[in-house]
């Protein structure tokens, strides 16, 4: 498995410093775009097109705060791409049943000013959570800070829900 961060010459360490992330990037592109190896044998020419898509699924992973820690952990040994994924925190998942009783209300009265509001109350949330999770990882506490990672995902599917419910105010 290629560690993303050596590939980008940075600090196995969360949050990325994203500017880092894209001049190494750039740099990488540069130097491994197919274009520059028109010339190339067949064999090597593969080899710069796998080089240059394992740069991009890089980049894209560690550019995105959630991928990145998801990353990391995976580094750490943990598997995060499984969905056997139990959140034992009572209040948390009874927090995401009224969440989404309140996107039912929301969405029946058809009212999307509040919509819009719901929408950046959950987006706070997520951050919360996200800034708790690089306190777990900083703390070396793996199991907590997988169990954030669960409470991401659960926010990452209620925002993808209110974002479709943004959509349709477009679809008149």
């Amino acid at each position: 498995m290629v560690n993303y961060f050596k590939l980008f010459n940075l600090p196995v360490q969360l949050p990325v410093n994203t500017t880092e992330l894209t001049t190494h990037y750039q740099q990488l592109q540069r130097q491994y775009h197919p274009d520059n190896f028109a010339v190339a044998t067949d064999s090597d020419k593969v080899a710069i097109v796998q080089k240059s898509a394992t740069i991009n699924d890089g980049y894209h992973t560690l550019k995105n705060p959630i991928k990145a820690a998801e990353y990391f952990l995976s580094l750490q040994g943990f598997d995060v791409a499984t969905e056997q994924n139990i959140i034992h925190d009572a209040d948390f998942l009874m927090e995401q049943f009224v969440l989404r009783e309140r996107l039912d209300d929301i969405e029946s009265k058809g009212n999307f000013e509040l919509l819009d509001d719901f929408h950046a109350e959950i987006i706070a949330r997520q951050n919360t959570v996200y800034n708790e999770l690089l306190q777990f990882i900083a703390n070396q506490d793996w199991s907590t800070a997988l169990n954030q990672i669960y409470k991401i995902r659960y926010l990452a599917r209620l925002i993808e829900q209110i974002e479709k419910l943004q959509e349709k105010q477009f679809d008149l």
